[in-house]
C-alpha cells in the first residue's frame, strides 16, 4: 500500500567463546550429593544449567570444563557449599532471544563460595544473591586466581543486558570475604559489563572487613563500545538501604589496576567504612584501533548516590592511588584529565597523578606491570594455577589516647589532642567526636583539634584512629562538663513607665535615668490582656512603652561585653521590624504579632568601645517596653512563661467525593491561651495546603480513585500542633458514558454491545482522507468478527484530519490505528494538542486502540489528526464525560487491587513506578520475568528472586507509557505462566 526506508544500525556479530575444548561431554547434571566431581558437563538450551546443585552438602568441582548459554553452575533452591577449582567455563550463544549468557556460579543464600584457579569465557561471571554463612574461613566468599575473558551481558537478538564479573547483593556482615589476584579482560564489542565489581548492600565486619585486593581489570564499555552513554565501572559499591546495617560496609580496596574503564575506575555511591587505597586507574579514552571513546567520565569518585542522612554515609575514603584518567572536557588535574569527579571527591586524598599524555601505551605498560607482579609473587592464575593464595598477614589496628582540659565553657575554644601509632603501618588519619557526632580529623601528627562548646552539658569526647590498611581504633571516652559563662545583672529600664522590681532586680523608670536618651514618645494602656499572661509588675512595664517609627535608646555604659535584652509588646496588628545593636541587625523580620503578644527577645551579644550602648528598631511602628543589661559574655536566666495550651481543631469535609472535582475541606479551631498562627490540611502524611488566617479553609481536587484519610492540624503562635480526628472519604472515579462512534472506512455495526455508525454521511463528519479496505487480513491481535471488519476497512492518508461536530463540553477519545504494511512513526493530535508522540504502527497485521485521551471541546468540534507516515484510521469512539471510558478488552482494576491466574498476583495494579510478582514456589528461586506490549512485542527482561507467600524485588514499570502490557514467567517451576496489568 505505500513504500518506507528502514534505517538498519550495525552493530558488531555476537562472538561466541572461540576456545570451547574439543571433548566428550555429559548432558546437564544434578547434584543432589556432596562429594567431589571431575567432568565434562554441557547444556545446550538457555533455560537449563549445566550445573545444577540441589545439596547443602559440600560439593567441589575440580578440573571441569563446562560449557552452555544459559547459568552454567546454579544452586538456587538450596544453601550451596560450592567449591571450583582448576575448571574452565564457558558460554554459547543463547538459545533464546532478550536473555544473555548465564552466569558461572548463580547462588541465592549460600554459605560458602569458593571459586579458584578457574578459566572463563564469555560468561556473565558471579551472582551471589543473600548468604547464610557464618563468615568464618570456611562459610565466606573467596575468589582468587581466576582468569576471565569477555563478560557478556550481549543477547542472541541485538540486545545489552549488562553484567558484572562479581555481584554481591546482600551478602551482609560476612567476615573473610576475599576477591583477589583475578585478571578480567574485556574486549570492545565483544562484551557487555556494568561495574566489573559490585558490592550492593554488601560488606564485611568492623573486625574482618572485605578484601578486594591485587585484581586486574581492563574494559568497561558500553555496547557499541563508541555510544555515548553508560554508567558501568571497574568496581562500585552501591545499594538502595537506608539502614547502617542494611548498606554496603566494612570494605577495603587495595593494590588493584583499573584499565580502560568508561565512566569511572572505582566508585563509592554508598555504604560507610569502605576505603580504597594504593589503587591504580589508567583511561587513554581510546579503542585499540585509535577510536574515542564518548562514555568516558571520570576516574573515581565518592558521592551519596542515595541521599541518605549522613549517619548511614560516613567515613569513606579514596587515599594515596595512582590515577591517569583522560577525558577531554575537563581540566583536573591537567588538561584533557578528569582523575578525580568534579565535586564529588571531597575525600580522595594523597592521589599520585601520572603525567600526561595519557594513551594506549600506558594502557598496555600497565599489563606488562601485572605480569611483572605476578611474577614476582609467584603467582599464577587461570586454571592451571596454584593451589592455594598467597595469606598476606592479618593488620595490628592501630592504638589511640584522647586528651582534653578539665574543664570547658560555652564560647571558649577547647584543645582536644589524641597520640596515636601503628605497629605495622601509619595512622592515616584520627577523628575527633562527641557521642555520635564528628568534630573534625587530623591527617598528621601531632593530632589535635580545636573546638568550640555552643551549649551547655556534658561532652562524652573519643578520638577514632585509622590506619593505612583502614583498621580502626576507638579511644576511651572522655567525660567533659561544659558550663555557661557568668554574666551579671547590671541595669533594666522601664522605657514609659516606673520604677519596679521584675524577676528579683531593680528596674529605674527611663524618664531622667542616668546617661539615657530616646527619640521616642511615652504612652500606656494598663490592663490590656497580654499573651502569654504574666506577673502583675512585668505586665505593669509591658503596657507603659515608648513608641515611635524607628525609635532609637542611647544608654552611657563603661566599654565592655554585654548581653542586651529588648521587650517588645504588640496593642493593635502585627508589624514586622528589624533589631539593631551597636548598629548591626541582631534579629531581622521580627514579627510583633496580634494584639496582647508580647517577647523578650535577646540576649544580643555585644561589644561596647565608645561608652554608649545603642538599640534601635526600623520598620513599623513599635512599642518598646523594656531595655534589659547585663555585663560580661555570658547569658542572663530569662524569665519562665507559664506552660503554653495546645490549640483545638476539628475537620468537616463533604460525605463525597468524585476524581477531578474540587472537594472544600473546612476546619474549626481556636487557641486559649493565644492565637493559630496556621492550620493545615493533610490526606495521611500528605500534605495539601494550608490557610494562616480563619476562616480555615481549602478546596482541593481528587486526582485518583480510593479512600482518604483526612486530617487538619493547627499550629499556634507558640508552636504547639493539635491534629484533628481522622476523617475517611471515599473519592469515586467520574463516570463517562459512550457518546458515538465512527467506522472510519465501513459500515454500520455493533461493538462491544455499543452502536457504530459508518463515517461516511455520518452527522457533523468530515475528514480529508480517503477510505480502502482489506477485509481478511490476519490481525495481531485477533479479535472478533466486526471488530476485525471495522479494522481492515480504514481512511489512509498522510496527515488525516478528522472533525465532528459535537456539543461542547469533556470527552475522552479513543482512536484504532490498523498497519498492513511495515511499521511508520506518527503523533497523534487531539483539539490541536500532541497526546502521543512517536507512535509505532508496528509490523504488518499489527493494531491498536490508543487512548483514552481526555479533551475538553469548547468551539463544537472535536478534531483528532495525526502527524508524520502514511497511517490507516480504522475507528473513532467518544466518550462524554470527565471520567475514563469503558476499556473493552481491557482489563480494568482500581489502584489498590491486585489481579491473579492460580496463585500468581502483582502488586499493585495498575502499577505507576513498579510493581512486585507473588509466585507459588515451595523455596526461593531466581526467575526471569519478561514484558511485553498486549500485541506480544518484548519491551524488557529481568531476573528476580522469589520466595514463598512473599511479594518480589520490585519490577520496574517507570519506562513503561500508560496503558495494558502483558508480565511472563520465562524460567522457574512457573515458567510459562502470563498476567495482564495496567500502567496508569
Amino acid at each position: 500500500m505505500r513504500a518506507s526506508l528502514i534505517g538498519l544500525a550495525l552493530l558488531p556479530a555476537l562472538a561466541q567463546a572461540q576456545n570451547v575444548p574439543n571433548v566428550t561431554y555429559q548432558g546437564p547434571i544434578t547434584i543432589t550429593q556432596g562429594g567431589t566431581y571431575t567432568g565434562n558437563y554441557r547444556s545446550t538450551d538457555s533455560g537449563t544449567p549445566a550445573v545444577t546443585i540441589a545439596t547443602s552438602a559440600p560439593v567441589t568441582l575440580q578440573g571441569c570444563v563446562i560449557v552452555g548459554p544459559g547459568d552454567l553452575i546454579q544452586a538456587n533452591g538450596v544453601p550451596g557449599d560450592i567449591t571450583v577449582l582448576n575448571s574452565q567455563a564457558f558460554g554459547t550463544t543463547p538459545t533464546q532471544d532478550n536473555r544473555y549468557r548465564g552466569r558461572f556460579i548463580a547462588a541465592t543464600n549460600a554459605k560458602n563460595i569458593r571459586a579458584e584457579n578457574n578459566y572463563l569465557e564469555h560468561t556473565t561471571g558471579f551472582t551471589i544473591y543473600r548468604f547464610s554463612g557464618d563468615g568464618s574461613p570456611s562459610q565466606t566468599v573467596r575468589i582468587i586466581r581466576n582468569k576471565v575473558l569477555d563478560i557478556d551481558g550481549r543477547t542472541r537478538n541485538g540486545g545489552v543486558q549488562l553484567a558484572n564479573f562479581i555481584g554481591l547483593n546482600t551478602v551482609r556482615a560476612v567476615g573473610n570475604i576475599e576477591i583477589a589476584w583475578n585478571q578480567v579482560i574485556n574486549e570492545p564489542n565483544l562484551s557487555s559489563v556494568e561495574d566489573n565489581i559490585n558490592f550492593y548492600n554488601s560488606g564485611g565486619t568492623v573486625q574482618s572487613p572485605a578484601r578486594v585486593h591485587d585484581n586486574y581489570v581492563q574494559g568497561a564499555y558500553p555496547f557499541p563500545a563508541t555510544s555515548g552513554t553508560y554508567s558501568g565501572t571497574g568496581m562500585t559499591t552501591d545499594g538502595d538501604g537506608t539502614t547502617v546495617s542494611t548498606v554496603p560496609a566494612y570494605l577495603n580496596a587495595f593494590n588493584n589496576q583499573f584499565i580502560s574503564t568508561c565512566n569511572a575506575g572505582m566508585n563509592i555511591a554508598a555504604g560507610h567504612d569502605i576505603n580504597y587505597y594504593d589503587n591504580r586507574i589508567v583511561t587513554s579514552g581510546f579503542l585499540p584501533d585509535g577510536t574515542a571513546l564518548r562514555a568516558v567520565y571520570a576516574g573515581t569518585a565518592v558521592f551519596n548516590g542515595h541521599q541518605v542522612p549522613s549517619s548511614v554515609f560516613y567515613n569513606n575514603s579514596i587515599r594515596n592511588n595512582t590515577i591517569g584518567y583522560r577525558n577531554p572536557a575537563y581540566r583536573i588535574p591537567f588538561p584533557e584529565r578528569h582523575d578525580l569527579s568534579n565535586g564529588a571527591c571531597a575525600t580522595c586524598t594523597g592521589t599520585t597523578h601520572l603525567p600526561n599524555p595519557i594513551t594506549l601505551s600506558t594502557e598496555q605498560n600497565e599489563f606488562v606491570l601485572w605480569q611483572q607482579k605476578l611474577q614476582q609473587n609467584n603467582i599464577t592464575i587461570g586454571a592451571s594455577g596454584t593451589a592455594s593464595p598467597p595469606t598476606p598477614p592479618a593488620n595490628t589496628a592501630p592504638v589511640v589516647s584522647l586528651s582534653a582540659p578539665g574543664s570547658a565553657t560555652v564560647g571558649t575554644a577547647l584543645a582536644l589532642t589524641a597520640t596515636a601509632s601503628d605497629a605495622d603501618g601509619s595512622v592515616s588519619k584520627v577523628e575527633f567526636f562527641n557521642g555520635a557526632t564528628k568534630l573534625g580529623e587530623d591527617l598528621t601528627a601531632p593530632y589535635a583539634l580545636s573546638f568550640t562548646p555552643a551549649t551547655a552539658g556534658t561532652l562524652s569526647l573519643t578520638a577514632r584512629a585509622t590506619d593505612n590498611a583502614g583498621a580502626a581504633t576507638t579511644s576511651a571516652t572522655v567525660a567533659l562538663n561544659v558550663t555557661a559563662p557568668v554574666a551579671t545583672f547590671y541595669r533594666a529600664l522601664n522605657l514609659g513607665g516606673s520604677a519596679l522590681t521584675i524577676d528579683g532586680n531593680s528596674w529605674e523608670a527611663a524618664a531622667g535615668a542616668s546617661g539615657f536618651s530616646t527619640n521616642a514618645s511615652g504612652w500606656s494602656s494598663r490592663g490590656s490582656a497580654l499573651n502569654p499572661a504574666t506577673d502583675a509588675n512585668r505586665a505593669d512595664m509591658l503596657t507603659s512603652a515608648l513608641f515611635g517609627t524607628g525609635p532609637t535608646l542611647a544608654l552611657n555604659v563603661p566599654n565592655g561585653s554585654y548581653g542586651v535584652y529588648l521587650y517588645i509588646w504588640e496593642n493593635d496588628s502585627p508589624v514586622t521590624v528589624n533589631v539593631l545593636v551597636e548598629g548591626k541587625t541582631v534579629r531581622s523580620g521580627y514579627s510583633t504579632g496580634n494584639a496582647g503578644h508580647w517577647e523578650r527577645l535577646g540576649p544580643f551579644a555585644t561589644n561596647v568601645t565608645d561608652g554608649t550602648l545603642n538599640v534601635a528598631t526600623t520598620g513599623g511602628n513599635v512599642n518598646l517596653a523594656g531595655l534589659e543589661i547585663y555585663q560580661g559574655s555570658g547569658t542572663a536566666s530569662p524569665p519562665t512563661p507559664p506552660a503554653n495550651t495546645a490549640p483545638v481543631v476539628s475537620l468537616s469535609a463533604p460525605g463525597s467525593a468524585t476524581v477531578g472535582t474540587a472537594l472544600a475541606l473546612t476546619a474549626t479551631a481556636s487557641d486559649a491561651d493565644g492565637s493559630v498562627s496556621k492550620v493545615e490540611f493533610f490526606n495521611g502524611a500528605t500534605k495539601l495546603g494550608e490557610d494562616l488566617t480563619a476562616p480555615y479553609a481549602l478546596s482541593f481536587t481528587p486526582a485518583t480513585a480510593g479512600t482518604l484519610s483526612l486530617t487538619a492540624r493547627a499550629t499556634d503562635n507558640a508552636g504547639a500542633a493539635t491534629t484533628s480526628a481522622t476523617v475517611a472519604l471515599n473519592v469515586t472515579a467520574p463516570v463517562a458514558t459512550f457518546y458515538r462512534a465512527l467506522n472510519l472506512g465501513g459500515s454500520a455495526l455493533t461493538i462491544d454491545g455499543n452502536s457504530w455508525e459508518a463515517a461516511a454521511g455520518a452527522s457533523g463528519f468530515s475528514t480529508n482522507a480517503s477510505g480502502w479496505s482489506s477485509r481478511g487480513s490476519a490481525l495481531n491481535p485477533a479479535t472478533d468478527a466486526n471488530r476485525a471488519d471495522m479494522l481492515t476497512s480504514a481512511l489512509f492518508g498522510t496527515g488525516p484530519t478528522l472533525a465532528l461536530n459535537v456539543p461542547n463540553g469533556s470527552y475522552g477519545v479513543y482512536l484504532y490505528i490498523w498497519e498492513n504494511d511495515s511499521p511508520v512513526t506518527v503523533n497523534v493530535l487531539v483539539e490541536g494538542k500532541t497526546v502521543r508522540s512517536g507512535y509505532s504502527t508496528g509490523n504488518a497485521g499489527h493494531w491498536e486502540r490508543l487512548g483514552p485521551f481526555a479533551t475538553n471541546v469548547t468551539d463544537g468540534t472535536l478534531n483528532v489528526a495525526t502527524t508524520g507516515g502514511n497511517v490507516n484510521l480504522a475507528g473513532l469512539e467518544i466518550y462524554q464525560g470527565s471520567g475514563a471510558a469503558g476499556t473493552g478488552t481491557v482489563l480494568a482494576a482500581s489502584a489498590s487491587s491486585s489481579i491473579s491466574l492460580g496463585a500468581l498476583r502483582l502488586y499493585p495494579n495498575p502499577t505507576v513506578a513498579s510493581m512486585q510478582l507473588q509466585l507459588p514456589v515451595t523455596t526461593a528461586e531466581e526467575v526471569e520475568v519478561g514484558i511485553y506490549t498486549i500485541q506480544g512485542v518484548s519491551l524488557s527482561r529481568q531476573r528476580i528472586v522469589i520466595e514463598p507467600n512473599t511479594p518480589s524485588q520490585p519490577i520496574p514499570t517507570n519506562n513503561l507509557v500508560a496503558g495494558t502490557y502483558i508480565l511472563r514467567v520465562l524460567s522457574g517451576s512457573q515458567r510459562g505462566k502470563s498476567l495482564q496489568f495496567v500502567k496508569q
